[in-house]
């Protein structure tokens, strides 16, 4: 130990200066060696000093890349619609802006957002595959696999069909990969729950029509039971709508795919939207929104928001003691049932819903499978036999 400590003791020393006036020590003289000339054949056989020999070392070989796969019979790579280019891009941003109503274009374009982000995920573990009916099939069990409703996955199939159909007529696919795609068509009642007349009554007494809200409310609700309108119709109306006819007065109507569309206003309802104009202090001289945010004089108003509809409609259904889920679509499909239950020809009914075809009937018909009108109150066998 001690030994150590005087070693690294003197190494931490630092070396003294000689002292002022002293001789500095010689170095020594090197001597010079010369050295033998190597032979020719010496200076080719041995190594050059400045080489090294070369280790073996394991040789990696690159991975290879993931080629993507080529496109086939006009197919469209997944990669290109995660990754749009400009062009892409245009025809995308086409195909929302063709569509005539904002309600369809919004839906068009969730469709689409949720179709790329799977097909992004799927990329990240597959790479790019050509958009055809495997892969669309792929997803549609997706969709399903995530309990989502078969009408749902209809309406994604729907919208994909409708978007590859574009790409062909812009010639980036030569055939639609979702034709060849079966859509479920699911056979099933619609969740819509319509109002009974006697609930209807009710609801329609409940608003206090000496106010501008209750007012406003109850003729937003008679326009609703009366007009058979949607909610989307209902906001959209405008004092331009309000004219006369024949001596009566009615409802012009823009509705789905720009279909117009005459409704006549009964008394009933016209003396709703006379007395909401005269609380409210509003012409009908000028054009504006005619259910629209009830504010001060001298601002501009802007049309009802739809979650508005939704809330005045369940507000008086709760008070009238309706325990059912109700929407703004029950008042639709009420006026629909009680037209049809007062034998009115489809024909009508058609014209009055604005529906293309009467098909749809049958389904806004939520009264033909009540429990009180059921046919087996009418089957009768005669007389049961008396017990032995």
């Amino acid at each position: 130990m001690k030994l150590g400590r005087l070693l690294l003791k003197g190494l931490s020393r630092r070396p003294s200066r000689p002292k002022r006036g002293a001789a500095l020590p010689r170095p020594k003289p090197t001597r010079f060696k010369p050295t033998r000339p190597k032979s020719t054949s010496e200076r080719t056989q041995a190594p050059k000093p400045t080489q090294r020999a070369l280790l073996p070392v394991a040789i990696q070989k690159p991975r290879p890349k993931k080629e993507p796969v080529a496109p086939h019979d006009g197919a469209l790579l997944s990669a290109r619609l995660v990754r749009p280019d400009e062009a892409l891009r245009s025809r995308i941003e086409a195909f929302l802006l063709d569509q005539r109503s904002e309600h369809t274009r919004r839906a068009y374009g969730r469709d689409l957002k949720r179709f790329f982000r799977w097909l992004a995920w799927r990329n990240s573990e597959r790479g790019p595959e050509p958009v055809g009916r495997g892969l669309l099939i792929a997803y549609k069990e997706q969709l399903l696999s995530e309990k989502l409703e078969h009408t749902t996955v209809d309406r994604h199939l729907a919208t994909l069909r409708s978007f590859f159909r574009w790409l062909v007529d812009d010639g980036i696919l030569d055939r639609n990969p979702a034709e060849a795609v079966r859509f479920l068509n699911p056979r099933r009642l619609s969740k819509t729950v319509a109002f009974s007349d006697d609930e209807v009554r009710k609801v329609l007494a409940l608003q206090d029509r000496h106010t501008r809200i209750g007012s406003l409310h109850h003729a937003m609700l008679m326009v609703l039971f009366y007009c058979g309108l949607r909610r989307s119709e209902l906001c959209a109306l405008r004092t331009g709508n309000l004219t006369q006819e024949r001596g009566h007065r009615i409802l012009k109507l823009l509705g789905k795919g720009n279909t117009e569309r005459i409704v006549v206003l009964v008394p009933a309802v016209w003396e709703a939207i006379e007395h909401y104009l005269h609380i409210t202090r509003r012409s009908l001289s000028e054009d504006q929104p005619l259910f629209g945010a009830i504010r001060a004089q001298g601002i501009k108003l802007r049309p009802m928001d739809p979650s508005y509809v939704f809330y005045v409609v369940r507000k008086y259904a709760r008070q009238a003691g309706v325990t059912q889920r109700v929407s703004p679509h029950s008042c639709r499909a009420t006026a629909i049932s009680n037209a049809r239950d007062h034998q009115v020809p489809d024909r009508a009914i058609q014209e009055f819903a604005g529906w293309a075809s009467p098909d749809m009937i049958t389904r806004y018909d939520k009264r033909k499978s009540a429990v009180e009108k059921s046919a087996a109150f009418s089957i009768d066998y005669g007389d049961e036999p008396e017990e032995a």
